[in-house]
Parts: C-alpha cells; sequence; structure tokens
C-alpha cells in the first residue's frame, strides 16, 4: 500500500499524489479533493455559510444518475442555501471509470440575488473541452439548485485563464476557484464590486503564476503533513516520502 502523505479533514493524500506537484504533471482528483476542501475549511472558513464545494467523484456521479437520485445525492451537502455552489467538471464519458477523463474545468453556481435568475459560469483553461460534460453537469444540478426553471449558462466568460501546456488544467481550476472565493468575500466584507474584483484577479492567473502556485500547493502539503495547522492534519514525515518522486507522465 502507498505510503500516507496526509491526512487532512476528509482528504487522504498519498505519495503518488503529492508526486503529481513535483513536475509538469497532470493534478489527480485527490488533489483538487484536497484543495477544495482546504479552501472550505480554511483558507475561506468565514463563508461556509454561502459558500460550497463539490469534488469531482460527486460531480461526476450526480451527471450519470436518473434525475430522481441527484436530490439524494446533494440534499447531504446543503447546496440549495448556498449563494455559490463549485464544481469541479472532468471530461470523463465512462462511467465504468470514475477517474477516468483527461481535462478539469471549474463550474460556479450563483444563486441570484433579489429574485434575480441563477446564473452558471463555466471556466474552460482550454476553451471548449469541457463544455459538453459542464453543460450535462447543468441539466442535472439545475432542477435541484435553481429557484426557478430559468437560468443562465455561459461558457468560458471573457475573463478566463488560458493554459499553454496539456497538464495545469488542474491547476487552473484551483486557482480560479480560490479567485471566485476572494472576490466573494471582499464583497461581503466591504464596498466591492464582486465581478469586476473577479475579473482582476482571473487576469493575474498567468501560466508564470500556475507555475508558482504548483510550488505553493506542495509547500502547503508539506506545512499541513507537520502538524503546522493546529492539529487538523496528521503529522506524516513528507520530506523522506517525497524523496524518490520521479517525473510522471
Amino acid at each position: 500500500m502507498e505510503d500516507k502523505v496526509l491526512d487532512y479533514h476528509d482528504t487522504l493524500l498519498r505519495v503518488r499524489d503529492v508526486c503529481l506537484l513535483t513536475g509538469p504533471n497532470w493534478l489527480n482528483d485527490a488533489i483538487l479533493g484536497f484543495y477544495f476542501s482546504f479552501l472550505q475549511k480554511d483558507k475561506y472558513a468565514s463563508l461556509r455559510r454561502s459558500v460550497s464545494f463539490v469534488d469531482a467523484s460527486v460531480s461526476f456521479l450526480v451527471a450519470n444518475v436518473a434525475e430522481g437520485d441527484v436530490a439524494e445525492i446533494l440534499e447531504p451537502l446543503g447546496l440549495q442555501s448556498r449563494q455559490i455552489v463549485l464544481f469541479s467538471v472532468s471530461n470523463n464519458e465512462d462511467v465504468e471509470v470514475p477517474e477516468g477523463g483527461s481535462h478539469w474545468s471549474l463550474l460556479v453556481f450563483r444563486k441570484g440575488e433579489r429574485g434575480g435568475m441563477d446564473t452558471f459560469e463555466h471556466y474552460d483553461s482550454a476553451g471548449a473541452v469541457n463544455e459538453r460534460a459542464a453543460s450535462g453537469l447543468v441539466a442535472a444540478v439545475a432542477p435541484y439548485l435553481c429557484n426557478s426553471r430559468r437560468h443562465k449558462f455561459t461558457s468560458s466568460p471573457a475573463a478566463t485563464p488560458r493554459q499553454d501546456n496539456g497538464h495545469d488544467c488542474g491547476l487552473y481550476v484551483l486557482a480560479v476557484a480560490d479567485a471566485v472565493c476572494s472576490a466573494h468575500e471582499l464583497s461581503q466584507s466591504g464596498n466591492v464590486d464582486e465581478e469586476s474584483t473577479l475579473t482582476r484577479k482571473l487576469g493575474k492567473i498567468t501560466p508564470g503564476f500556475i507555475a508558482d502556485f504548483r510550488l505553493e500547493l506542495l509547500d502547503l502539503v508539506e506545512e499541513l503533513s507537520s502538524g503546522m495547522d493546529t492539529g487538523t492534519a496528521t503529522t506524516l514525515d513528507t520530506a523522506s516520502s517525497l524523496e524518490h518522486c520521479e517525473y510522471i507522465a
């Protein structure tokens, strides 16, 4: 069995997962789930009543079950009371391989304010690669999340950052999710326009930013695994566990 590196809230990272951060590798659902958990439980804990995250396994499940089963899956997550819900989206179309697929994107649901229209924004750093998957997910969750039958779906908004390689899509999902939460938090705490703030933050997500972000994620895993987060992570010897990481194609 692979060595555990980090046991954090409801997320378990093993050596192979964390090794993906040490080189130009495609990130798996374990890394995405870990950072979603970090954003929700720690970095943006103040938004816990207004923002929720749905990881890849749940997104895939609700997009591939009968309509009548969606509510049963989502009900425990308390999403109907949230202003914003963020979903990771995969282009996997094989229900026999839940961890399949080759590209990640981010779907953001926003509840309409004061009776306004609910919206879905699909941020795909490769353009329209995941548009079909995102549309399918919207069709599955809209009847449960939306206040009415009418909602707006925007695929790849103009400010969507673009990747320049074939392996950084997962990092773009996490960086955009972080930006969405940051803009929302600022809008809640002061006289800040959320939309323009988000556009400005998305403009900073460049390939250079993403390269640095990969290293920051690795540092975060190492910090949490050393027990520096006041006990929410199990202390493990990350450095020795990662000594033998190699480039994973």
